[in-house]
């Protein structure tokens, strides 16, 4: 049974920490093959924002989740259920775990200021072993 490790961190720290940020559960996960992991997640941002999108990639080439679901890689579409929100919960399931599920996950969301166009996006990365 082959194992599917995730090692979590996350650092930022000062008040761009306080304002903003992604935090991961410390520690690893693992999972063997065909089971399931789940990654916990949260963010924060500013108030007075709105959370346009929420997108989880592998390796920057493949989409594992994105709020708009038409842009999944196909090998992702099935297996990987978002478990957060759109507010706070940035959490990730990811089912039937294969080797070739592993690599660099990166999160990253997109915020917009209503009524203005400013707008930025954040994103950190763990890996899955």
């Amino acid at each position: 049974m082959a194992l599917v490790l995730v090692p979590a961190l996350c650092l930022l720290s000062g008040a761009y920490a306080q304002e903003r940020g992604i935090t991961f559960a410390s520690g690893s996960f693992a999972g063997g093959a065909g089971s399931c992991v789940t990654i916990p997640c949260s963010f924060t941002y500013p108030a007075g924002r709105t959370v346009s999108a929420v997108i989880w990639t592998r390796n920057e080439e493949q989409t594992v989740y994105r709020s708009e679901e038409a842009c999944v890689h196909a090998d992702f579409k099935g297996r990987a259920r978002y478990l957060g929100d759109l507010q706070h919960d940035c959490s990730l399931q990811v089912a039937g775990l294969q080797p070739s599920d592993q690599g660099t996950y990166r999160f990253r969301f997109e915020v917009v200021r209503p009524g203005s166009s400013d707008r930025w996006t954040m994103r950190t990365e763990q890996c899955l072993q």
